[in-house]
């Protein structure tokens, strides 16, 4: 199988910093594969609360849902590394858009990982997926 790769956006919308913890690190005493999801959701929750949003989870009268994901790993991090989470915005279609992530480790200087996630709006009283709001989108793009 090919191996596939995730680009990069031209520009990146927010940067946060994460220190891995204890609970981050597996048995052979680096970062967990299974880790680095939840570090690229972290991040987009502080994105989401950057641009206004009180609640990252459900908002614009919808819940956010992911439909996807992919995962590149590039390098290992260990326990107390210093990580830089990137987030940029892209792929809008009517009812779909994707974020993509770069974590870089600043301890170690080098590319960690690369994350991409498709995600939807999803109208929890109505049990459908509803249009990315204009609202939304137009905040992803500032």
């Amino acid at each position: 199988m090919a191996r596939k790769t995730i680009d990069l956006p031209s520009q990146f919308l927010f940067q946060t910093d994460y220190d891995v913890l204890y609970t981050d690190v597996n048995n052979a005493n680096h970062l967990g594969a299974d880790r680095v999801l939840p570090i690229a959701m972290e991040a987009q929750l502080r994105f989401i609360k950057q641009i206004g949003y009180e609640d990252a989870i459900a908002f614009e009268d919808a819940g956010l849902i992911m439909a996807h994901s992919e995962v590149a790993y590039l390098s290992e991090a260990g326990y107390g590394d210093r990580l830089s989470v990137e987030l940029g915005a892209g792929e809008f279609t009517g009812k779909s858009f994707q974020f993509i992530y770069r974590i870089s480790n600043l301890s170690r200087e080098r590319e960690m990982a690369r994350v991409a996630t498709t995600l939807l709006f999803f109208d929890y009283k109505q049990s459908c997926v509803v249009p990315v709001p204009d609202a939304f989108r137009q905040r992803c793009s500032a």
